[in-house]
C-alpha cells in the first residue's frame, strides 16, 4: 500500500499551526483545513482494517495515489487492483444524515438540525474512473473493467435517498468492502490482465505516484517572518525550550526534558522553510545564540551536506 502513514500536507498543516500565534489571521482557515483533512485521513484509516481481510495474493491495494493524467493529478482514496477489474473507492468521513440530491448533484448533510452542501463523491468517482482509464490507455495496459463505490466510514451515518435505485450498489459503509468486492468477482467470468500485465501495472502506478507537497507558507499566504522560532516541546508543545547542558533542552512550561527535542524542531523547519538549513539558519530557528552548540547539535545529527565550509549547506 501507499501512503499508509500521515500525509505530507497534513503534517505540514500541523507544523504551521504549532508555530502560528494564536492571534494570526491565517489560523481560522488553516485550522479549517487541517480539520478537514483529518477527517477525511481518519475516515480512510477506518476502512484499512477491514481491506486487510482481502487475499494479499489476489488484490492489490493502493492508498492516496495521485497521478498526472493530461496536465492536472487526480487522487484517488483507494484503488484496488485485481485481474478482473480495479476498484476505486471514495472515503467520506461525515456524520449525521446524508442525502444524495441526483439534480443538482450534490450531497447535504443534516446534523444537529444545521444542513451543509458537498460535491457529490457519486460524480467525483466518475471523473476518478475516466481519468484512470485514459492513463492506462496513455501507457498501453489492457483495458480493464473499473468499477467504483462511495465508502461512509462511521456506521452511524444515515444514508438515504428513495430517488436513486439500489443506492447500496454504489454507497457502503466501511466494514463492506470486503464483501462487495466478493460479490463483484463473481460477475467477472474471464480475467481482464494476466499476472505479468498486473505488476506492470503496479510497477507503473509506483513509479508514477506524487506525494502532494505544496509551499505551505506560500498556499496560505504566510511570511516566514511569521513563523514562530525556537524548540518545541514534545510533551506540551509549547514553543521556547531552554538549552541547558549538552544536547539537553528544558522546558519552562511544563519542565519536561529531551535531548532530542531540537530533532521535533527541524523537522518543523523542513516541512515549512527549506529541506536544507546552514549553521546560521540552524541558531535562527532554534534561538541558540552560540555557534559551537549548533555545530555541535549538527555533528551529532551526521547530515549529509554540500558547499565549503563558509557556506554548507546540510540536508535535513
Amino acid at each position: 500500500m501507499i501512503e499508509q502513514k500521515l500525509p505530507i500536507y497534513i503534517q505540514k498543516l500541523e507544523a504551521l499551526l504549532r508555530r502560528l500565534p494564536a492571534n494570526h489571521p491565517k489560523r481560522p482557515k488553516l485550522e479549517q483545513s487541517f480539520s478537514k483533512q483529518m477527517a477525511g485521513y481518519k475516515g480512510e484509516q477506518s476502512l484499512f482494517y477491514y481491506l486487510e481481510h482481502l487475499p494479499h495474493k489476489r488484490y492489490k491495494i493502493f492508498h492516496g495515489l495521485r497521478l498526472l493524467e493530461g496536465s492536472y493529478y487526480f487522487q484517488m482514496d483507494f484503488l484496488i487492483l485485481s485481474p478482473y477489474f480495479f476498484l476505486i473507492l471514495e472515503v467520506k468521513n461525515l456524520s449525521g444524515s446524508l442525502t444524495f440530491d441526483t439534480n443538482y448533484r450534490q450531497l447535504i448533510r443534516t446534523n444537529n438540525d444545521k444542513e451543509e452542501a458537498f460535491p457529490d463523491p457519486l460524480l467525483q468517482v466518475e471523473r476518478q474512473k475516466n481519468r484512470l482509464s485514459s492513463w492506462l490507455a496513455a501507457r498501453k495496459l489492457p483495458p480493464v473493467p473499473i468499477e467504483t463505490l462511495v465508502v461512509v466510514s462511521s456506521p452511524y451515518t444515515l444514508i438515504k435517498n428513495p430517488l436513486i435505485p439500489d443506492l447500496s450498489r454504489s454507497i457502503i459503509h466501511s466494514a463492506s468492502p470486503p464483501s462487495v468486492i466478493t460479490t463483484m468477482q463473481t460477475h467477472y467470468a474471464k480475467p481482464a490482465m494476466t499476472d505479468k500485465e498486473i505488476n506492470r501495472a503496479v510497477k507503473q502506478l509506483y513509479k508514477n505516484h506524487v506525494h502532494y507537497d505544496p509551499d505551505i507558507l506560500a498556499k496560505f499566504q504566510v511570511s516566514p517572518n511569521d513563523v514562530l522560532k525556537g524548540v518545541h516541546c514534545p510533551s506540551c508543545f509549547a514553543i521556547g525550550m531552554n538549552k541547558t547542558y549538552a544536547v539537553k533542552w528544558l522546558c519552562p512550561f511544563c519542565n519536561h526534558s529531551s535531548e532530542h527535542a531540537h530533532r521535533h524542531s527541524l523537522e518543523d523547519y523542513k516541512l515549512l522553510i527549506s529541506p536544507t538549513i546552514t549553521n546560521r539558519e540552524l541558531r535562527s530557528f532554534l534561538s541558540l545564540s552560540s555557534r559551537s552548540i549548533s555545530e555541535k547539535i549538527l555533528k551529532s545529527l551526521n547530515l549529509p551536506h554540500t558547499g565549503t565550509y563558509k557556506d554548507r549547506r546540510y540536508h535535513l
